[in-house]
């Protein structure tokens, strides 16, 4: 199965890292999309080496095998989608940051590579929990724990009643995904194009602050 990577997770910025961790984040890249099209277990290290035009051997001296680089992969990249979700203007305020947070959060779960992820995780997560376990706390427990910190922050501010901020953050990201979440992950909707994803954030902020308003 072929995903097309029309969102990726935000690059890291090269003035900020040395030569190693470059490399090792072009390594990530090219594997990324080398699982994306074949999955994990038809992907294979001498596919990746080969896009990366150097040898394994190069390869091996950052990841000790395949499953040791798919696991940095989507933790390397969960971190850095959730830390993205959260990057809103700091004049951002109720529900012009709910808004934002939500629009970002379906934009990414929604995608075809995050999609795609999705499925291949998945389908390993029963043969390999640690990588399900890794996945989850990279990813939906990281997005839960920085929504909790806003709601707790802002919750009063913005006229909302809150009594436990973690239950309201998990509220809030399952509302945001819907029943068209698990559409993609059955293949039976497309990629959300730019006004689906203004309706489902607004559709979402709207039916929490119906939850939560004072």
């Amino acid at each position: 199965m072929t995903a097309t990577l029309t969102q990726a997770p935000p690059p890291l910025r090269p003035s900020l890292r040395s030569g190693s961790h470059q490399r090792r984040d072009t390594i990530l890249a090219v594997a990324h999309t080398v699982f994306l099209e074949h999955g994990y277990e038809a992907a294979s290290m001498s596919e990746i080496a080969a896009r990366l035009g150097g040898s394994k051997g190069t390869l091996y001296s950052y990841f000790d095998n395949k499953a040791a680089l798919f696991a940095a992969l989507v933790a390397d990249s969960c971190a850095r989608n959730s830390a993205a979700i959260f990057d809103i203007p700091a004049e951002a305020r109720g529900d012009a940051a709910l808004t934002a947070i939500a629009r970002a959060y379906i934009a990414l779960v929604m995608s075809d590579w995050a999609t795609r992820m999705f499925q291949i995780i998945a389908a390993e997560a029963q043969r390999w929990p640690e990588l399900a376990t890794i996945f989850f706390e990279s990813g939906p427990a990281a997005a839960t724990a920085q929504l909790s910190q806003h709601l707790a922050k802002h919750a009063t501010a913005d006229g909302l009643v809150i009594a436990d901020t973690v239950e309201a953050a998990q509220t809030f990201l399952t509302l945001c995904r819907g029943s068209l979440h698990l559409r993609r992950i059955l293949g039976l909707a497309p990629e959300p194009d730019a006004a689906t994803l203004d309706a489902e954030a607004a559709r979402a902020v709207a039916a929490f602050r119906r939850l939560h308003s004072a």
